[in-house]
């Protein structure tokens, strides 16, 4: 095993990856939820910084985030916008790099791909429209060295660009020993499962953060005010 590789067993703290600036696409064996609001608050307690999300598909909903936060508050330094639409979504994109500021740490925009493949779009106007939008999230991951944290609906043809625009692909595996995330520099192995079978409920994803507190405690600052959430041409 690499020096790169980390691994949590003789580490009582477990271990999650730390996001790289660029576009960092998360893979995930099932429900991406709990492995994508985790690493979201992990980001945003580790950097102290604060994060925007452009969503798709109800990703972002605050119940499940506040479930899984050790601090609620934590909530406070993520702001929302939501789409639609293709066009709005590619609005919202297009947009993202006058909403960045000194301390955005991170963007989310899960299910990249979801929307581009309507079926009201034109010939090939969903697959440009896509191409699009991993140039604009890499341009601001470049001029601000942050992490864009994505997601794909599908791995599919259509879906392939989103993977080649990727600096790093961090894949979420389910092993019998608990969750495992491994990247081409690391391999993460968290708590491991309880009598042999894997927990991947909210409640075992709040654990791992809450058991990383000291960590965030040696990183504190001050909690953001609350930022409203943006919506375009729609409402929560």
């Amino acid at each position: 095993m690499s020096d790169h590789i980390r691994s949590n067993r003789s580490n009582p703290i477990p271990e999650l990856p730390s996001l790289g600036s660029g576009l960092q696409l998360l893979e995930v064996d099932g429900e991406p939820r709990g492995p994508l609001h985790t690493l979201v608050v992990d980001q945003v307690l580790t950097s102290q910084g604060s994060a925007y999300w452009v969503d798709t598909g109800g990703h972002a909903t605050t119940q499940p985030l506040a479930r899984i936060a050790p601090d609620p508050r934590v909530l406070d330094r993520i702001q929302v916008a939501r789409g639609f639409t293709p066009f709005q979504h590619y609005t919202l994109i297009d947009e993202l790099r006058r909403e960045i500021d000194e301390e955005t740490t991170l963007l989310v925009v899960p299910a990249v791909d979801r929307f581009y493949r309507e079926n009201d779009l034109r010939l090939d106007e969903g697959e440009a429209l896509l191409v699009r939008v991993l140039a604009m999230l890499a341009r601001c991951g470049r001029e601000h060295d942050i992490p864009i944290l994505v997601t794909r609906s599908r791995d599919d043809e259509f879906a392939a660009p989103v993977e080649a625009s990727a600096a790093t692909t961090i894949e979420c595996q389910s092993t019998t020993q608990g969750p495992r995330f491994v990247a081409d520099e690391f391999e993460t192995l968290v708590y491991p499962a309880s009598h042999g079978q894997l927990q991947t409920t909210l409640a075992f994803w709040h654990r791992i953060l809450d058991a990383r507190e000291l960590l965030y405690e040696q990183a504190s600052g001050p909690v953001a005010p609350s930022s409203p959430e943006v919506v375009v041409d729609g409402a929560n």
